[in-house]
């Protein structure tokens, strides 16, 4: 119960107060623009991936329904806090703008992918309605126009609601460690879906960031953001969903525990 509302807290608040000021004064670049591709790319490869395993498996359908969406959602606020303190203010810029497109992608295609494995097709429209009225959705459209714009706005002010964002998202770590359960860690289908999200995650966003021509801090992003742990949403739209919710929830923890040995390395390499 805790965890779930400071992970809704993060959400609601946290989220976009960071989005606002990480991209509001941002010198925006082409990197801006692809990364976001990059991570939608990232989760089609991941949906595919986990089908084909599912079936080796002889998952049923709400089994593989449940890896599909560990394979497609992406937890980038656990990758935040340790960002904030390596990553400079343009190169943190660039890991939300992946954010950005893994979001939108989890607001559309996973909600949707969510529904047709859960034989619900009738929600999709109430799912879709409900999380294209997030508050991040707006606030990054409104960042990117008010840089659009060159909005008069005071960096110093800027910098003060980013950092504010940062120190928000501090919560995640915490929030996850509540929600993390021991049930069916032992299944090979659990261990599976991490390294379809993880191992799998990572080389399609490092493929995919030098396909697409990033080089240097962004081919880095493009890496760590597509490796990061199993995003609670795959937890969420299987329990809503009646989806295999102890492979999600126990895929997320041990994802979210291995998560936290590995990032705080790897966001010193980008």
């Amino acid at each position: 119960m805790h965890g779930r509302w400071l992970l809704n807290f993060v959400f609601y608040v946290g989220l976009p107060i960071l989005i606002f000021g990480a991209l509001t004064g941002a010198a925006l670049s082409r990197e801006h623009a692809v990364l976001p591709a990059v991570a939608v790319c990232t989760g089609l490869i991941g949906w595919a991936a986990a089908a084909l395993m599912a079936r080796r498996f002889g998952l049923p359908k709400k089994g593989e329904g449940a890896m599909s969406l560990c394979a497609m959602s992406m937890n980038i606020a656990m990758i935040y806090p340790f960002a904030a303190l390596s990553l400079n203010t343009s190169a943190f810029s660039q890991l939300v703008m992946f954010d950005m497109g893994h979001a939108f992608m989890a607001f559309t295609l996973t909600t949707v992918v969510a529904c047709k494995y859960g034989g619900h097709a009738d929600d999709i429209p109430v799912l879709l309605k409900r999380a294209l009225a997030a508050p991040a959705l707006w606030v990054l459209f409104l960042a990117l126009a008010l840089n659009a714009a060159d909005a008069p706005i005071s960096h110093d002010l800027l910098k003060q609601i980013l950092v504010v964002g940062q120190l928000l998202v501090l919560l995640v770590p915490f929030a996850m460690g509540l929600l993390v359960s021991a049930a069916g860690v032992r299944r090979p289908e659990v261990v599976a879906s991490v390294v379809l999200r993880t191992a799998l995650g990572g080389l399609a966003g490092l493929s995919l960031g030098l396909l697409f021509g990033l080089e240097g801090t962004a081919a880095g992003i493009a890496a760590l953001g597509a490796a990061a742990p199993v995003g609670f949403t795959a937890v969420v739209l299987s329990a809503r969903e009646g989806l295999d919710l102890e492979l999600a929830a126990s895929a997320a923890a041990i994802s979210v525990f291995l998560g936290s040995l590995w990032i705080p390395l790897a966001v010193t390499f980008v």
